[in-house]
């Protein structure tokens, strides 16, 4: 799959991704937002993008975001996709190199229409740390709707920090 905007394109992961994966799940700053507390091997990544990145079978799906010179930007995830319910989680990370150019507006626009389009979801939902201003901006940019707070939710290592959790919902 391959979806397209003006500053990027989104295609699932690939074995190619690998090294760049691990690079930034293994990063420790990024370890609270995505609520991992342990490195991943090469192997364990390989494992999913080979057998495991699949939206309809293990309800998740990572998409790599790859500017005008072929260069891998970020990432986005779809995640505890409900087709019942009708809604999927989304996260997204841009490399620092990469941010402020506007892959990261683009890449969920995208994404969220994807979703609505063709995944047929009426609800997308995100948590975000109240202090990531970065992601809140983003998301609310995006049209999500802040809908509560979980307070003392997660912690740093030092204190609890708290999470929001936004929404955005298909128009009709």
């Amino acid at each position: 799959m391959i979806l397209t905007g003006e500053l990027c394109t989104l295609r699932q992961a690939a074995i190619g991704d690998v090294a760049t994966i691990v690079e930034w799940e293994n990063n420790t700053d990024h370890w609270l937002v995505s609520n991992t507390n342990s490195s991943y091997s090469e192997e364990e990544v390989k494992h999913f993008i080979e057998h495991e990145n699949d939206i309809f079978i293990n309800q998740q799906m990572r998409l790599m975001i790859i500017n005008g010179s072929n260069e891998s930007v970020g990432c986005i995830d779809l995640y505890d996709f409900d087709v019942n319910n009708k809604r999927v989680g989304i996260g997204i990370l841009i490399d620092p190199a990469f941010r402020g150019k506007g892959f990261g507006i683009e890449a969920l626009t995208i994404l969220c229409r994807f979703c609505f389009d063709h995944l047929d979801v009426r609800s997308i939902y995100t948590d975000v740390l109240v202090n990531n201003f970065s992601s809140i901006r983003l998301f609310e940019s995006a049209g999500f709707q802040l809908n509560g707070t979980k307070k003392g939710w997660l912690w740093d290592g030092a204190e609890f920090i708290d999470q929001h959790f936004y929404q955005l919902f298909r128009s009709l």
